[in-house]
């Protein structure tokens, strides 16, 4: 009898044991890696900021450890945690009421952004990327899963390029201290907040919506 009670206890032993072990490798599990394409895409980017006073980008590189080169940890990249690809950039800057615009990124917006196939956040506000023609890209309108996107206070001007009434997925738009036309706005029917806090608008036309 006194056998049996030992395997009888050994067995619940080696039962709990088990049971205790299992949970914690599922918690291990690790999330994917960005994708090296959209990792490229990001560095190219950044190519594209020729000063970064406040180091924002100083995390995104190739070499070093493993999880340096994982673009999903870099600074204000945010990935989907089941499939690896960058969801959201937030990269927004602190505006002029708040600090110096000396700590904020230059440059310009590199078209390499459009190999970030799954997009959906974009936050580059407060930050000089206007580029050499001050002019907003066109090719942002290419970003066709963009919901947010943040331009606030990057000094454009003139006309907003009509590509951007492709972005029919788009509800959060932000193009506040700009000077540029906003008549192409009723092409975009998905917008729900709409911001244009210091935008003259006095020579729009009657665009038909309601601000």
């Amino acid at each position: 009898m006194l056998v049996l009670l030992c395997c009888c206890c050994c067995c619940l032993l080696l039962a709990t044991q088990q049971q205790q072990l299992q949970p914690a490798a599922g918690g291990n599990r690790a999330s994917p890696s960005c994708i090296p394409h959209e990792r490229d895409a990001l560095l190219a980017f950044k190519h594209g900021v020729t000063s970064d006073p406040g180091g924002v980008l100083n995390s995104w590189r190739r070499d070093g450890r493993h999880d340096e080169q994982d673009c999903c940890r870099w600074r204000g990249v945010r990935c989907c945690n089941r499939t690896g690809h960058v969801h959201e950039l937030r990269l927004g800057g602190p505006s002029i009421f708040e600090s110096p615009p000396s700590n904020n990124l230059a440059g310009q917006i590199s078209p390499s952004l459009l190999a970030l196939d799954h997009l959906e956040h974009l936050d580059l506000s407060w930050n000089d990327l206007a580029g050499s023609t001050g002019r907003l890209p066109e090719f942002l309108g290419s970003l066709k899963n963009l919901k947010y996107l943040n331009l606030s206070g990057i000094p454009f001007y003139g006309g907003v390029p009509p590509q951007l009434g492709n972005l029919s997925r788009l509800q959060y738009l932000d193009l506040s201290w700009n000077d540029i036309d906003l008549s192409w706005l009723t092409h975009i029917p998905s917008i729900q907040y709409l911001y244009m806090d210091g935008v003259n608008l006095s020579t729009v036309a009657d665009c038909g919506f309601v601000s």
